[in-house]
């Protein structure tokens, strides 16, 4: 005769230090809405330099904010 599982429910809790470890490493989308000049600059820039429109982006925005102080 063959016995049946039982499985218990996995109730792990996480500290809010783990969690907070765990969400920082996933990216999180962002929508940004340009007018079709600025697309064509970008995706012209992005094919000269063989980079990714994100990768522009991120390095611009991260320099803005640095000079923001944020």
């Amino acid at each position: 005769m063959a016995k049946k599982k039982t499985s218990k429910p996995a109730t792990v809790k996480k500290r809010r230090s783990e969690i907070a470890a765990d969400t920082a490493e996933k990216p999180v989308a962002l929508t940004l809405k340009i007018d079709s000049d600025m697309y064509v600059r970008l995706s012209t820039l992005r094919a000269k330099e063989r980079r990714t429109a994100q990768e522009i982006l991120k390095q611009a925005l991260e320099e803005y904010l640095k000079r923001a102080g944020a």
